[in-house]
């Protein structure tokens, strides 16, 4: 089922900023994504170049236009010292991450990834909150949930500030190849519209 229809382009926020991504992305997306503690958790393997980069935007996309998945970059808004100081750490031309969901009828779920420069300034929390606040804006969306491997405390941490409540453990349910362990237990957490609207 395709998803929902004209997503935003850009999502503004007090200090950041969603950018629907492009292949022109592939040079910051692989600099953020080049840490080892940044890929630990990530259920896919690590991008090895630049050129990987660019093939798996192309793909993001390619699902951007079939409604299936909605892939941003998530940038650094020009907003003071320390903000600056963290995009000169980064050498990425201000992008710090990037964002995704994937919608299907009346649920959808996200993640994220934070390059490990901009760690511990609330920015993967900011940029959740933004993209979290456009999915519960549409009225057909009444749940909006996530995962996170059950040793990845700090985007536990993310995910509990957001609201999200914790659903349960999946036993052995997720792959990551960073790891190298076999499957992994998976932590579900979700937001639930308490009200849900009648469809229309």
């Amino acid at each position: 089922m395709p998803g929902l229809k004209d997503p935003p382009v850009v999502i503004e926020g007090a200090r950041l900023r969603l950018r629907r991504s492009t292949p022109d992305d592939a040079l910051p997306t692989f600099r953020c994504a080049a840490h080892a503690e940044v890929m630990k958790h990530l259920d896919w393997p690590a991008q090895r170049s630049p050129a990987e980069a660019r093939t798996y935007l192309e793909g993001c996309e390619q699902r951007w236009r079939a409604g299936t998945e909605f892939h941003w970059v998530i940038e650094l808004k020009p907003a003071g010292a320390a903000v600056a100081a963290t995009a000169a750490a980064l050498d990425s031309a201000g992008m710090v991450g990037s964002i995704a969901c994937r919608v299907h009828g009346h649920a959808a779920d996200f993640g994220y990834l934070l390059a490990h420069a901009a760690w511990g300034h609330g920015f993967g929390t900011e940029a959740a909150a933004l993209l979290m606040g456009w999915l519960q804006r549409q009225p057909e969306i009444v749940r909006i949930w996530a995962t996170t491997d059950i040793d990845n405390t700090r985007s536990a941490r993310v995910l509990e500030k957001l609201g999200l409540a914790r659903e349960g453990v999946m036993r052995k349910a997720t792959v990551r190849p960073q790891l190298a362990t076999g499957p992994r237990d998976t932590v579900l957490y979700a937001w639930v519209r308490e009200d849900p609207r009648p469809a229309v």
